[in-house]
């Protein structure tokens, strides 16, 4: 028994740290923009790039596993899916409440993921893109701390959070160690 995990508030936070992505658009400028740099500069820059898909790749194996222990988390505390979607649907009220429509901005953020990956793009085309999924991510990330300012809905947020996250150290004792590496590595890719 798995909750639905296309919630809106999943989709917020899904985009607010879009690593991958973030990877993927710096890869490409800077690879095309090193190819009028002398050499030193070229290397220097696909080095960096190299460094950040890296540390990306690590990223996301470690939020593989974190997302297999919160599966079986989920299936052993069936209790923490009750409380789950209690959340969801505040959260789901709250967006509508305060007439924000991010569906329309997510969708049109997982349309530039895909855009933005096609090799025969131009680099003006690439900016451009970048500039406006980033103009999405800060919208949605404002609509997010909007609706985390609601007292009732902020306390529920940390009480799920650190209800699945301590049901998940007891169910595997990796958690603890994943969430460190996890946190070690997002500040590395942010630098």
């Amino acid at each position: 028994m798995q909750t639905k995990t296309s919630s809106l508030k999943t989709k917020f936070l899904k985009l607010a740290v879009p690593v991958a992505l973030a990877c993927a658009f710096a890869a490409a400028p800077t690879v095309a923009m090193a190819k009028d740099a002398p050499n030193a500069s070229m290397v220097a820059s696909q080095k960096i790039t190299a460094e950040q898909q890296q540390v990306a790749g690590k990223i996301g194996k470690i939020q593989q596993e974190l997302a297999a222990i919160r599966v079986k988390t989920l299936k052993a505390n069936p209790q923490l899916i009750t409380e789950m979607k209690a959340y969801e649907t505040a959260f789901n009220n709250k967006v509508k409440a305060m007439g924000y429509q991010p569906e329309k901005l997510i969708k049109r953020a997982q349309e530039i993921q895909i855009e933005a990956t096609k090799k025969d793009i131009s680099n003006d085309k690439r900016t451009a893109l970048i500039k406006e999924f980033t103009t999405i991510r800060t919208t949605l990330e404002k609509q997010q701390r909007s609706i985390l300012n609601d007292p009732a809905i902020s306390k529920q947020d940390k009480q799920v959070q650190d209800d699945v996250i301590n049901a998940m150290k007891k169910q595997d004792s990796k958690t603890t160690d994943l969430l460190k590496q996890l946190d070690q590595l997002v500040m590395q890719f942010k630098k």
